[in-house]
């Protein structure tokens, strides 16, 4: 982010001059695009049914410049300039930290609890060989297509577990069904799920991963 001392910054943020706001803004998006980068690559369990990156990218311009900038102000340069070595490097990986937060937050809210979904498939079936070792299963599932497959119902409480993240007794209110009943439900539901990708997994595996 060349050009952008702590100095700077301070005084686009205090004038609010639209074309200096800008600016900062456009510079700002390769330390965003980066960090966006950087949380996909080791959460890669995120990955799935997010929105675009230009849609990560204005939802991270937003939070920065919420409050008249209150984020970006909370930019620490003597403390990071000793670390990082230069004003530059050390506002970038400043972005960087607060794109991971912003988006990682978001992702949790709107897509699938993917640890707690492996976790309750290797419960249902500990002998799968699908699910031996959590790169093989990012790198063989095809979820959307086995959601796809299922039941109305079951791709309604797929839904409700796993994307809206609701706990049991709120499921167990919205259905109206008592809780043995939803873990009939829930067993019945993983089972299929399974079934449905292991039907894909050999045929990947052995043609190497993808994507």
């Amino acid at each position: 982010m060349p050009g952008w001392s702590a100095e700077r910054l301070t005084r686009a943020l205090d004038a609010r001059a639209r074309d200096e706001l800008n600016a900062l803004a456009r510079d700002l998006i390769p330390a965003v695009v980066a960090g966006r980068a950087i949380l996909l690559a080791k959460r890669p369990y995120l990955q799935a049914h997010g929105p675009n990156k230009d849609d990560d990218v204005q939802e991270v311009l937003v939070a920065l410049f919420r409050d008249d900038g209150r984020i970006l102000r909370k930019f620490d340069p003597t403390v990071a300039r000793r670390r990082e070595g230069d004003d530059d490097a050390a506002l970038r990986r400043f972005v960087i930290g607060i794109t991971w937060n912003v988006l990682q937050r978001s992702y949790q809210k709107r897509r699938v609890r993917w640890e707690e979904l492996k976790e309750d498939l290797v419960t249902a079936d500990p002998d799968s060989a699908l699910l031996r070792g959590f790169a093989r299963f990012a790198r063989v599932i095809d979820l959307e297509r086995a959601v796809d497959a299922l039941s109305a119902s079951d791709r309604a409480l797929f839904s409700m577990i796993y994307v809206e993240q609701r706990e049991q007794a709120e499921c167990c209110a919205s259905l109206g069904i008592a809780a043995n009943t939803f873990q009939a439900r829930k067993s019945r539901l993983l089972k299929r799920l399974r079934g449905h990708l292991e039907e894909r997994g050999p045929a990947t595996a052995t043609g190497g991963a993808h994507g």
